[in-house]
């Protein structure tokens, strides 16, 4: 699903399938940053990887309560 979706849409219109994949892609974003972080990083990317790491996860925390 890489493309725009409104989540104001998918949560007025009660898409299920939508929500799931908008679920699904930032749960396979969070997968591969937690991959690429244990792989080892150097410390100067660590912090970045840190920072998008928690903005997914806070998405994630703000579609639970939306959705």
């Amino acid at each position: 699903m890489n493309e725009a979706v409104s989540v104001f849409d998918l949560m007025e219109s009660g898409d299920i399938s939508g929500q799931r994949a908008v679920r699904d892609e930032l749960a396979a974003l969070e997968h591969e940053l937690r991959k690429t972080m244990d792989a080892g990083l150097a410390p100067d990317d660590m912090k970045p990887a840190q920072a998008a790491r928690e903005a997914v996860q806070a998405a994630s925390a703000i579609l639970n309560k939306i959705f």
